[in-house]
């Protein structure tokens, strides 16, 4: 069995505006860059679907990102009902920590959602706010597991020299492991998924996540970007039980992603476990 734990779709009216921005941040890298912010199909739910049952993947954690507080509640209610219409959908929620987040999450367990993804970068917060630990709060009392993006600032900046001035716009300083791992010790109860390895463009910060069991990774956009052999490492330091398989698409191609991890170095057990097993658990 294969579950993708980190899949994105967008609603029509929110990807033309995607696409302009998309063009004015990496119009100057080229099209094959592993580095490069594009949408590697139409970016819809249809396309999203048809892209991962070429790809033989059987089921998909579907993540739906605002970063407006507005939007949280018709975007919960469309990932509910993407799920209604094709079982092969896991639907997470999003939340707004600075929204009207006790609401928000009331309503998103009405509607049966499975988990929580945050991206503080888009929503504009630090895990650091106190009203992020609030957050938190509400979600330990339903035991829901919490998928956050996680970035390096100075990772990012260095991979990508011309994103200094949107960091610098939204005065953001990135996900860190640091982060992360004193909001798993402050609510032990949250079982958290650092996305992209644990932190995007900061594999080399990831020693304050190995100690925690209610941290796991998962390894969604690493293709290109990480050598095969350091991924392999970094899987057994943190234990294949604490990885999660996910492509990040339409960011990347669900079928070169799948081609990509079977050539991984990884035993039989421990792709069973990445790509499966350690996710159902999280979800009970």
């Amino acid at each position: 069995m294969i579950i993708d734990g980190h899949t994105h779709a967008y609603l029509s009216e929110d990807l033309e505006i995607l696409r302009q921005r998309l063009e004015m941040l990496d119009s100057e890298l080229a099209s094959d860059d592993p580095n490069k912010w594009s949408l590697k199909s139409r970016g819809d739910l249809e396309s999203l679907i048809a892209s991962q049952e070429e790809a033989g993947v059987d089921q998909m954690v579907l993540l739906p990102v605002t970063g407006k507080k507005d939007r949280v509640s018709e975007l919960n209610h469309w990932s509910a009902q993407a799920a209604r219409k094709n079982p092969r959908i896991i639907p997470f929620a999003t939340l707004h920590p600075k929204g009207e987040a006790q609401k928000d999450f009331e309503e998103a367990i009405e509607l049966g959602l499975k988990g929580i993804k945050l991206h503080p970068f888009i929503q504009h917060f630090s895990l650091t706010d106190p009203l992020c630990h609030k957050l938190f709060d509400l979600i330990s009392e339903a035991s829901l597991p919490v998928l956050t993006d996680t970035l390096s600032r100075k990772g990012l900046v260095k991979a990508k020299p011309h994103i200094k001035w949107v960091m610098d716009a939204f005065k953001f300083h990135g996900v860190t492991p640091v982060q992360i791992a004193e909001m798993a010790k402050a609510h032990p109860g949250v079982k958290i998924i650092a996305a992209h390895g644990g932190c995007l463009y900061g594999w080399d910060q990831l020693d304050p996540l190995m100690k925690f069991d209610n941290i796991y990774l998962d390894i969604s956009y690493l293709n290109g970007l990480i050598e095969p052999e350091a991924l392999v490492a970094l899987i057994r330091k943190k234990g294949a039980d604490r990885v999660i398989y996910g492509t990040d698409a339409p960011w990347r191609s669900p079928l070169e992603y799948r081609r990509w991890f079977d050539g991984l170095s990884l035993s039989k057990m421990e792709k069973q476990a990445i790509q499966s097993h350690t996710l159902l658990s999280v979800l009970n």
